[in-house]
């Protein structure tokens, strides 16, 4: 009896986005042993400002990946097909060649969506592209979305036990000693790519109101600017309302600084309204630096922080709901030391990269047991009732 063979293809840093932490994080955890798995690293970008973006080097290494494909799947029958699916054309159709090579070795497809949007990507698509999405999806064994709110992207294609929710989890390192005195001013850290809609100008604008009762008050960005505009929009509003002291902008950061300017944070302001958000990561990384969490009402983040028990959600789009949440974190000691405690634990419980891998792992051995493959995973016979 052999393990469950799967064909793992996704991103592994760099760079370093959702998707490339968390096939990262997936595959130390215990699920290549469970399984017996191959991987291809489909990575085709060198920064994540260059996603979506056609460019002659990724086509080149399309190709490479499909003679890996080929390679891997002429010596060896896997049971699986395991890719992230996206949401714009270009590199939907990047994904669908890689499901047709499978497909003429009679190996299904399981879809693994890091983003919102799919259905409206579908929507919008045209009929040509909607029949090549509509049958994709069909003949899938199955869809990982990554909040419960989330299964509406392929409910209309597959039956609800073919659609399964896995939050997603992150490797841990070893978190520096806090550099930033005890009892000093409040620092609030948003971390993320700078743009409007993962809520910087609402946090600016807030940010001004919260410096009113606490003029010590000190808000960091740390991240990259797509728009150069933007940026200029927002050092214009920082010196019309007379935040300059309290306000900086501390660039891309990776590594040991990201999480020193983690460590060193009393919370996470994270507000955002993002169409393509689903499950944040930084607010898992929040978590395990033991950092109270304040963001929205928004995709997943709601499963992921319980208001007013690790962190608070405000209305999204709500500078004035958001400044309210930052005030009252800043009052209440008791409350952010409560919440810091409860991140802690909820990501030691639920979102360790050997969480994750587990969640992933009951994925593939539910799958298996209702296509009715045998085969074995972590010493135990998978066999259906067919």
């Amino acid at each position: 009896m052999r393990k469950l063979r799967l064909l793992v293809v996704g991103h592994l840093p760099p760079p370093y986005f959702g998707p490339s932490v968390t096939y990262s994080a997936l595959m130390h955890s215990a699920f290549p042993e469970r399984f017996e798995v191959a991987f291809i690293d489909q990575t085709v970008i060198k920064k994540v400002g260059e996603l979506e973006r056609l460019h002659p080097r990724k086509l080149l290494l399309l190709a490479r990946m499909v003679c890996q494909m080929f390679g891997r799947l002429i010596r060896r029958r896997y049971d699986y097909l395991f890719l992230s699916v996206s949401c714009n054309r270009n590199a939907f159709l990047k994904e669908w060649l890689l499901i047709r090579v499978a497909g003429l070795f009679g190996v299904p497809a399981v879809l693994y969506a890091h983003a919102n949007g799919f259905l409206d990507f579908y929507k919008k698509s045209s009929p040509g592209m909607q029949r090549r999405i509509e049958k994709t999806v069909r003949n899938s064994a199955g869809a990982i979305v990554m909040g419960e709110g989330q299964r509406f992207n392929f409910d209309q294609w597959l039956p609800a036990d073919r659609i399964f929710v896995v939050a997603s989890g992150i490797e841990a390192p070893p978190l520096p000693q806090r550099s930033a005195p005890a009892g000093g001013p409040f620092t609030g850290l948003f971390l993320g790519n700078l743009i409007r809609e993962k809520g910087v100008f609402v946090l600016l604008e807030a940010a001004a109101r919260v410096v009113k009762a606490y003029p010590d008050a000190r808000f960091i960005f740390a991240g990259d600017w797509p728009l150069p505009s933007d940026r200029i929009e927002a050092e214009q509003k920082i010196r019309e309302w007379g935040i300059d002291k309290n306000v900086s902008f501390a660039g891309v950061v990776w590594g040991e600084r990201k999480w020193q300017l983690l460590v060193d944070a009393d919370a996470l302001v994270f507000p955002s309204y993002y169409y393509m958000e689903v499950h944040p990561l930084v607010v898992v990384e929040a978590m395990w630096a033991g950092l109270p969490v304040i963001s929205t009402k928004w995709a997943a983040i709601p499963e992921m922080v319980k208001d007013g028990v690790n962190g608070l959600l405000a209305t999204p789009r709500d500078a004035g709901d958001l400044a309210e949440k930052i005030l009252r974190i800043i009052r209440d000691s008791s409350l952010r030391e409560g919440m810091r405690q409860a991140n802690r634990r909820r990501f030691d419980e639920f979102f360790t990269q050997d969480r994750y891998g587990e969640r992933i792992i009951r994925v593939f051995e539910t799958l298996a047991l209702a296509d009715g493959k045998r085969c074995v995973a972590g010493g135990t016979t998978l066999k259906s009732g067919k």
